[in-house]
């Protein structure tokens, strides 16, 4: 009488299987994952619009005016890395500044009305097209491009 031997592991075939449905599984969750650590990203720009918003808000009842700042801050080239904040701009004078490096650009324009808009540019994916968020004296915070662009 011969004796089974008793069969233990995979075989080739239920390797490939596991490997095929991995790649699957990868295939869409990687696209999905990327396009979240984007959205985490671009959501620091209407954020920070918020806090410079509400500093000129305080500063103009304070001041009866709202200093300009014209010159994007940072610098004018967003891209997918944060930047060091750099201070000696009309933000330190509102009283505001970022925690830590910053991935967009703000400004804050004034008019002889006392009015104010600030606005913020990012492009964290790096493909040229910027996403742009606007706060004025008057209104809340509004994205002026499509909720797919980063």
């Amino acid at each position: 009488m011969t004796r089974r031997r008793q069969q233990r592991g995979f075989s080739v075939i239920e390797f490939m299987i596991l490997v095929a449905l991995l790649c699957i599984v990868a295939a869409i969750g990687v696209p999905n994952f990327i396009e979240m650590q984007y959205r985490a990203q671009r959501a620091e720009v209407p954020s920070n619009i918020e806090g410079i918003h509400l500093a000129a808000l305080a500063y103009r009842a304070a001041n009866g005016e709202v200093v300009a700042e014209i010159l994007p801050r940072p610098d004018a080239t967003p891209d997918n890395r944060a930047r060091p904040w750099k201070l000696g701009s009309k933000f330190d004078e509102l009283g505001w500044q970022p925690e830590g490096d910053v991935r967009g650009s703000y400004t804050l324009e004034t008019t002889p009305s006392g009015t104010f808009v600030v606005k913020g540019i990012c492009d964290v994916d790096a493909n040229g097209a910027q996403a742009m968020f606007t706060a004025s004296s008057a209104d809340g915070i509004r994205t002026l491009t499509d909720p797919e662009v980063y």
